[in-house]
């Protein structure tokens, strides 16, 4: 027998959500959605360099991004918070603003997205 303010089984069960809410994926964003980005996000899209998506979609980066990845697989920042975190991005230590030289040779760390995301807003300045 239930009392009153408890719920059923079933009634837990329908109110429960299929699956937890994830961060906003725009950089540097901590709201949680069901999923992409929040309101606030949602209309605006990142205006990307070509010649700068051409150095990303390169093999040379694949083949570095790759390495960086298999020598160096946990997130840098959450490593220095003493969190085992895999990474899953390789993140351009001085900003490269699409120098090649700077780009190809470093310095890199290895991060995870939600890192990743933060350190690349901080230094645009979207937060």
């Amino acid at each position: 027998m239930l009392k009153r303010g408890q719920l059923s089984v079933h009634a837990l069960l329908r109110t429960m959500p299929y699956q937890s809410l994830r961060q906003c994926t725009y950089p540097g964003c901590y709201v949680l959605v069901k999923s992409g980005r929040c309101a606030t996000h949602t209309e605006q899209g990142t205006i990307r360099d070509p010649e700068v998506k051409k150095l990303y979609n390169s093999k040379r980066w694949q083949t570095i991004r790759v390495a960086q990845l298999s020598n160096f697989p946990w997130c840098a920042h959450c490593m220095n918070e003493g969190k085992h975190v895999i990474a899953s991005e390789v993140h351009h230590i001085e900003r490269h603003q699409g120098d090649p030289d700077k780009f190809f040779n470093g310095p890199f760390e290895s991060l995870c997205k939600p890192c990743h995301s933060a350190e690349t807003a901080k230094e645009v300045g979207w937060h």
